[in-house]
Parts: structure tokens; sequence; C-alpha cells
């Protein structure tokens, strides 16, 4: 249940945004880009800094990120490995180094570090194109729509009264 009202609220502040719909939307792919890269401890702050400099909504970005939370990010950083270890190594497994030598190990470390980094700016690009085109496609149809029903609204206060009575 506690999901679900945290998923509500978000969309709730997603739909009283008033800013742009390009920038809500840049926000969103923005977010999303950074949420499915593996730099998990930074996603935030990275996010709010590059919303701020690129003047995107710092808001949509922080409801990007979202998409990197603690269900998602196993599979998505073994995804991010995987895409990583096949463009840069052919698929070839990190070989774990049989002894306690500091160099061995750090060199695993990197070479496992760039695939994950790697893998996860590949995987990050069509989810965050994606979700441009959605959020923007989302915020002008509610806006449409929000549009019309106080057209309507209007329309309505404004007609003259029907007549009552015999005469009618």
């Amino acid at each position: 249940m506690a999901l679900r009202r945290v998923l509500r609220y978000h969309w709730l502040k997603f739909l009283r945004l008033q800013e742009d719909p390009r920038k809500l939307a840049w926000g969103m792919a923005l977010g999303v880009f950074i949420g499915i890269t593996p730099t998990i401890p930074f996603h935030l702050v990275t996010a709010l800094f590059l919303a701020t400099i690129l003047r995107v909504s710092p808001v949509t970005a922080f409801i990007g990120i979202q998409i990197g939370n603690p269900l998602t990010i196993v599979p998505i950083y073994i995804a991010c490995y995987k895409v990583g270890q096949f463009l840069l190594y052919r698929g070839k497994p990190l070989v774990i180094p049989g002894t306690c030598d500091f160099k061995a190990w750090m060199d695993v470390l990197w070479q496992g570090g760039i695939a994950l980094q790697v893998g996860g700016v590949v995987l990050a690009i069509p989810p965050a194109i994606a979700s441009y085109f959605l959020t923007m496609w989302i915020v002008q149809r509610y806006r449409r729509r929000k549009a019309e029903k106080a057209l309507s609204v209007l329309a309505l206060s404004q007609s003259p009264p029907a007549p009552s009575g015999p005469e009618a």
C-alpha cells in the first residue's frame, strides 16, 4: 500500500508542474538516463546538478532517477555489466585472480567497473529517449484535456438560462 501512495504522490506532483513541456520532458529523460547508469550513490546529486546547468525541470529529473530503485537496480546493473562486457571484452568473463595480489584484484575491479559504466551508458540511451517522448505526450495531453474542460465549464456558465414556465 505504501508503494501505491508514493507512486500516486509522484504522479500528482508531476501533473501539477507548470513548466514548459519540453523542460519537463528533458528533465525526465535526464533523470531516467542517470537512474540507469551505475552511479548509485550520486544519482540525486548528479541529476539535480545537471538539471540546474541544463535548465530543465529538477522535479522530473528526480522522478526519473526513481527508475533505479532497490527493486530494479540489481537487474539493471547485471544487464549493464553484460552489455559492457560484450562490447569491451567480446563476452570473455572476468578471471578471478588465484592469489591475493593487490594489482591483480585492482585490474579485475577496473575491468568490471569500466564494463559496468560502458554498458550503463549504452543501456540508458533508449529508455531516456522513450521517456522524453512519453513525458511530452502525457503533459500535452493532460494540459489539452484540462483546457477543454475549462472551456466547457466556461461555456456552460455563460450560456443563457433555458426558459421555464408555460411559454417554454
